[in-house]
């Protein structure tokens, strides 16, 4: 058995590949609420949309299949090297770029975005400099008027849920053989932040090879997002009830907003 303490996440790099084995989602469902959501904000097809953490290029995918022209970046190569395999395979006009979203001076591609898609990403993003910074870098390459979308674990409901279900683990049959992943969470209320362990396990006829990692995930409140929305220069801040379900099992635990960047 092989045991590796890596420095990087394994689910964006070396286990990129089996990302979305183990994290299924009803992707199209989802766009198409997110699409309804910016139509309704003037954003349609042939409208220029970043799809910002854009991982293995699910939601880029979906989003182009309506219409919209996307751009996805990541700063994973590894996740986005999986993403690349899926537009070639959609044979969808998708630009993929690597870049993080802490350090977004310049609009990706070079032109200003009618919109920007920010799905389940900022919840990484740990710091209210490091928000305060990816959240003005969202309002620089949107063009004025532009719609920002996102989602974000809210503190109460995620700490509710990790309380009690401490522990994910899953187990999917692959390509590379059987593989394990098993997440421990504990909970530091003081600064709203998830404590995680991870561990992949893949198995296969020469033996065990496991990834063991810890990070620290950091979510957010309301008002703590409304505040940071709007310092970045955001406006018309509307927020989806997830609560009901409406938006489905996936997001019963997140804070759903969308907002426009205002002119100044």
């Amino acid at each position: 058995m092989t045991v590796i303490e890596v420095g990087a996440r394994p689910f964006y790099h070396e286990f990129a590949w089996a990302y979305d084995a183990l994290v299924a989602r009803p992707v199209a469902d989802e766009c198409a609420g997110i699409a309804a959501w910016l139509a309704r904000r003037g954003v349609g097809p042939r409208a220029a949309v970043l799809d910002a953490g854009c991982g293995t290029g699910r939601y880029a995918v979906e989003l182009a299949r309506r219409g919209l022209a996307v751009t996805g970046i990541d700063r994973s190569s590894e996740l986005l090297e999986e993403a690349r395999s899926r537009v070639r395979d959609a044979g969808l006009p998708i630009t993929l770029l690597e870049a993080d979203l802490l350090d977004l001076t310049a609009a990706p591609g070079g032109r200003l975005h009618d919109a920007i898609v920010c799905r389940g990403v900022l919840n990484d993003v740990v710091g209210a400099a490091a928000r305060a910074a990816v959240l003005g870098g969202l309002a620089l390459i949107l063009r004025p008027g532009g719609v920002v979308w996102l989602d974000v674990r809210d503190w109460s409901r995620t700490a509710a849920r990790k309380t009690a279900e401490p522990v994910t683990e899953r187990r999917v049959a692959t390509p590379r053989g059987s593989l394990t992943f098993r997440s421990v969470t504990r909970l530091d209320p003081a600064t709203r932040r998830l404590l995680v362990s991870e561990r992949h396990i893949l198995t296969t006829s020469a033996g065990e090879r496991v990834a063991t990692h810890e990070f620290v995930m950091q979510c957010w409140t309301q008002d703590e997002l409304d505040a940071a929305l709007g310092t970045a220069g955001f406006e018309a801040i509307e927020h989806a009830d997830a609560e009901t379900g409406a938006l489905g099992a996936g997001f019963e635990d997140r804070l759903v907003a969308a907002a426009s960047r205002g002119a100044r």
